[in-house]
């Protein structure tokens, strides 16, 4: 069973929608955001993968976040094409340090989702799992991933044209970390039909890679 908590998050004059999910009578000491794909493609964080991925989350221990973007559902504000997003992710990064019992936060994301994690990324973040990365999407001024030396996992299909394996491999040999890629065969960008191996893999990120409380 998984419990779930509805959530208002700040993001600096706004408020965002969201949810946070947790293993049945556990207080989690460990939580990760979890960022939704494109605002204006209908990505929110009712998404099938956003859900897959907090499936894993909640199977390894962890408690998971999932919120809507500015403008999206019930998140006031309007889409702000990167900059606002990325203000969000750090605003629900904030929001789940403050959560009772959690000691350290992981951050994930999906397609844009991902890319805005990427962006937000920073020390405090005890990992990092990127699905389906966009690789034009990927920061290159020097901040966020890559910059960034925690545990990486770079998730992505054999038959995705958006987040191709070539582009992530390029782009996790210049990262100072050793990112953990894992390619699943089969899968395209929208990952319908391959929704265990993914849970499976975050799931394995979630209770292996990501450093457990001292």
């Amino acid at each position: 069973m998984v419990q779930q908590q509805p959530v208002t998050i700040p993001s600096g004059d706004l408020e965002l929608e969201g949810v946070y999910y947790t293993p049945d009578g556990a207080t989690p000491a460990r939580a990760a955001v979890v960022c939704h794909p494109h605002p204006q493609y209908g990505g929110d964080m009712n998404n099938l993968v956003v859900t897959v991925i907090v499936r894993g989350l909640i199977e390894a221990g962890l408690g998971g976040l999932a919120f809507n973007f500015r403008g999206v559902g019930g998140s006031q504000g309007h889409f702000d094409n990167g900059p606002g997003e990325s203000d969000d992710v750090r605003a629900a990064l904030s929001f789940a340090r403050a959560l009772p019992g959690v000691e350290q936060v992981a951050l994930a994301g999906y397609s844009f989702g991902a890319a805005m994690a990427a962006e937000a990324v920073d020390a405090s973040v005890c990992g990092l799992a990127l699905v389906a990365l966009p690789a034009r999407m990927v920061p290159r001024d020097g901040a966020g991933l890559a910059t960034y030396r925690g545990p990486v996992l770079m998730i992505s299909g054999s038959n995705d044209d958006i987040s191709q394996e070539s582009a992530l491999r390029e782009i996790a040999a210049g990262l100072p970390s050793t990112p953990r890629l894992t390619i699943v065969p089969g899968a395209d960008h929208f990952w319908y039909g391959q929704e265990r191996p993914l849970a499976d893999a975050i799931r394995e990120f979630g209770a292996a890679q990501v450093p457990a409380p001292n």
